[in-house]
């Protein structure tokens, strides 16, 4: 993927909308026909504290595509830490893939926001809210 001097990439991105516990899956559900075979799941996340989400990356080859998670599917995403699930994406075009090491990047994430004003009070608040409230 050639570039210009100067330009921005912006990675595409997928939202995930959905999110069902089953056995021992979890399986979110993503917002748009993409044929996720042509993935590979990296085991890495980022956060985006501006927009209140988790990021899954995935390889694409030419670069990285984003599997956001947004504050509205947390309550979901929290199971991944309470429960042994395997965590799978499947999206409207019927394609399916494993999000590896998604346990263990959401957990340090969640140690790491604990407390750490880097990542602003709303996500603060919001990650306490959901990721370590007692229940």
């Amino acid at each position: 993927m050639e570039r210009s001097r100067g330009e921005v990439f912006v990675p595409e991105q997928y939202y995930i909308i959905t999110g069902e516990l089953t056995d021992h899956t979890l399986t979110f559900g993503l917002n748009e026909k993409v044929d996720l075979s042509l993935y590979t799941a990296t085991g890495n996340m980022l956060v985006d504290s501006d927009s209140l989400s988790f990021v899954y990356l995935l390889d694409g080859g030419e670069g990285y595509t984003y599997i956001r998670f947004q504050e509205e599917v947390w309550p979901m995403l929290a199971n991944v830490l309470e429960q042994d699930v395997n965590v799978t994406v499947t999206s409207e075009h019927g394609s399916s893939l494993e999000l590896v090491d998604l346990k263990e990047e959401l957990g340090y994430l969640i140690e790491n926001i604990k407390g750490n004003s880097n990542y602003g009070e709303d996500m603060n608040q919001a990650v306490e809210k959901v990721f370590l409230t007692a229940s």
